[in-house]
């Protein structure tokens, strides 16, 4: 009787660990310290602020110029086969810059598995990019940025690169064209 009482409560305290684990597992929340230098000067003064996530699945964190995850527009774009890998951005491409250039696109390569556009864009010189795609109904990629962080009196020029993935499927149509920021004046025809 003694022997069959210890083996009960080892189970019982065994069966009380493993839950604890699990649930400290499931619901712990994750903290991010973030650091920035708060002075424009030569003097690094920094502030330091801690952000805490309820969950793991609510921890985004966007830094610099990058893709505003998980919109509606990626959602309705996925169900049209195509998927937004990355986005990258550099100098500005091909001619030489004028002030207040317009938004265009310089070149579009489409595979039969990815969809890659570099475009320039004008806008503050302190801007980083959150970038988003949609693609409506007559098969049209728009690419979508919006600039953020401190603003500058200045414009300049950026390069950005959309990078996509294709799902390969004969249910999924090409897309025919790519604009930039819903403007049709900048809409270029894709070729493969």
């Amino acid at each position: 009787m003694q022997k069959r009482q210890m083996t009960l409560s080892a189970i019982t305290i065994l069966l009380a660990i493993f839950l604890c684990w699990t649930v400290a597992l499931t619901q712990s929340p994750d903290t991010v310290f973030i650091r920035q230098d708060h002075n424009f000067d030569d003097t690094l003064i920094y502030a330091t602020d801690t952000i805490v996530f309820e969950s793991g699945m609510r921890k985004q964190i966007l830094i610099g110029t990058t893709i505003l995850p998980g919109t509606h527009n990626q959602m309705d774009a996925n169900g049209s086969g195509l998927y937004f890998q990355k986005v990258t951005k550099s100098d500005c491409h091909g001619d030489s810059y004028e002030k207040r250039s317009p938004d265009k696109i310089n070149t579009i390569i489409n595979t039969d598995s990815t969809l890659t556009v570099d475009i320039n864009i004008t806008d503050n010189c302190c801007y980083e990019f959150l970038c988003d795609i949609s693609v409506d109904s007559s098969r049209t990629l728009n690419l979508i940025y919006y600039g953020y962080d401190t603003y500058c009196s200045c414009n300049c020029c950026f390069g950005l690169t959309f990078h996509l993935t294709k799902e390969k499927s004969p249910e999924y149509s090409d897309i025919k064209a790519v604009m930039i920021n819903s403007n049709r004046k900048t809409i270029k025809p894709t070729k493969k």
